[in-house]
């Protein structure tokens, strides 16, 4: 929305009758917290309404009543009134910088990208492994490897007919720097090279050791760093 504005997607759009929008952590939205908008009341499904006549009335409700604190809610009206959709937009410009970045760099080492760039999607990259080049390790070898040096890259199948599909992903948020994205591309690399030198068996037992002990190995990590 921020960045594609030539794209029609508001109600002007005939085929569109609801928008809703859940929570973001690239856009800085809270847990919680979602918004949803009908074209007109005849949309609104009428089972996810219900009366109420505790205040003297009756009134038409389709609300979570006290199901749990405000703070979220009133968090994100500050957020909006202070960025606004200009501050929006050029915290949505950096991530697409930084996430195309990502992907460009990650093309270079060998691997493919399933995500799209250039702001026409989310602020994220989505990769595999060139199935053409033949190695002796997968995409979850490689988010183990990660997960050592305290990166946490989720790796996995795709849905059911598309199972043997693999891949990994990274999402960007603001707090994710290009400085802190060439630390993530260093360990990447030094996480295939290590790869790499292992044989077959060697990298079978190292990935089902981090499998069953994960938080240690990443525990470690950190107070080595430190």
């Amino acid at each position: 929305m921020y960045l594609a504005t030539s794209t029609v997607w508001y109600f002007s759009h005939l085929s569109i009758n609801l928008l809703n929008q859940g929570a973001n952590p690239s856009l800085e939205v809270y847990p919680g917290v979602g918004w949803v908008v009908w074209r007109s009341p005849e949309y609104l499904p009428k089972e996810l309404v219900f009366n109420i006549n505790y205040l003297g009335a009756d009134q038409a409700s389709f609300t979570l009543n006290f199901s749990k604190g405000a703070s979220q809610v009133i968090g994100q009206y500050y957020q909006m009134i202070r960025l606004g959709k200009h501050g929006y937009r050029s915290i949505m410009m950096n991530l697409t910088r930084t996430s195309d970045y990502l992907a460009a760099s990650l093309q270079q080492l060998g691997f493919i990208i399933m995500s799209k760039t250039g702001g026409k999607g989310l602020p994220l990259v989505a990769f595999r492994m060139d199935p053409k080049k033949q190695t002796h390790y997968d995409e979850f070898a490689i988010a183990h490897q990660l997960r050592e040096r305290g990166w946490i890259v989720p790796a996995y199948t795709m849905a059911p007919n598309s199972e043997k599909l693999k891949l990994m992903r990274v999402v960007v948020r603001e707090d994710f720097s290009k400085a802190r994205c060439d630390t993530l591309i260093a360990d990447i690399k030094m996480a295939l090279q290590t790869l790499d030198g292992m044989d077959k068996k060697k990298v079978e037992e190292h990935t089902e050791y981090v499998a069953r002990f994960p938080w240690g190995l990443v525990i470690a990590q950190k107070l080595t760093v430190a």
